[in-house]
């Protein structure tokens, strides 16, 4: 291979990891510079959370374990259960639940000390880093969600 040809394929590739880079700093592009900040610390402490209280059953990837524990990346329950995953966060889940077309009846225990502050924090980190929705979910959200969760069955 010539020099030219060489640096014809190292300037390809450059072009190609600089193209995917941007396509990743592009995923918050539509949001303000406030809103940018704000859901990058939400973000940080979410994934602190999250390797705190969630990543030993859920794993760091959200993939889950077998079928002990389900997965939280790309899980249909994670989006069509907002508000059961949030409420489940502080008083835990008992019973059957489907994810992705798999039955899972592994406890998820509660963590009844768990601010709504934390709460809003690690759900905006697996929403968006899971669901790969970008959106905050703010303080206000998750105290009018734990107002309507059910702890009866728990």
């Amino acid at each position: 291979m010539n020099r030219q040809t060489g640096a014809w394929i190292i300037l390809v590739v450059f072009f190609l990891f600089a193209c995917e880079g941007e396509k990743k700093k592009d995923r918050f592009g539509h949001l303000d510079y406030r809103t940018k900040i704000r859901l990058r610390q939400y973000l940080g402490e979410g994934k602190r959370l999250y390797e705190i209280h969630c990543a030993n059953c859920h794993q760091a990837d959200g993939a889950g374990l077998a079928r002990l524990y389900p997965p939280l990346k790309n899980s249909d329950y994670l989006l069509a259960n907002r508000q059961e995953v949030i409420c489940g966060m502080r008083h835990g889940q008992k019973g059957e639940i489907i994810v992705n077309g798999i039955m899972y009846n592994m406890e998820m225990p509660p963590i009844p000390s768990i601010t709504d502050l934390e709460i809003a924090e690690i759900a905006t980190y697996i929403y968006t880093e899971f669901a790969d929705s970008v959106h905050i979910v703010t303080l206000n959200d998750v105290a009018d969600i734990m107002k309507n969760c059910d702890t009866s069955a728990k």
